[in-house]
């Protein structure tokens, strides 16, 4: 029988996986939404996200691929 909770948390890693290889300047966007600016010199409508985080975000989501896949298979195989 497959257990409910491990075929969700498989589904889930997948999923918050590829939005963090897909879109990993709108993730570190929505985790900083709300909090001040450390400098206010650039122009105005720039919303420049550091390439460092970028690739720590997709290096979560690769993680996170890797970890649903394997509860994937757990749960299926």
């Amino acid at each position: 029988m497959v257990d409910a909770r491990t075929l969700l948390a498989a589904a889930l890693g997948l999923l918050l996986g590829a939005v963090c290889l897909v879109a990993p300047g709108a993730v570190v966007r929505v985790q900083t939404a709300g909090r001040r600016p450390t400098g206010r010199d650039g122009k105005y409508g720039t919303d420049a996200v550091p390439n460092r985080w970028r690739r720590l975000v997709q290096v979560v989501g690769v993680g996170l691929v890797v970890a649903g896949a394997y509860f994937g298979y757990l749960a299926l195989g």
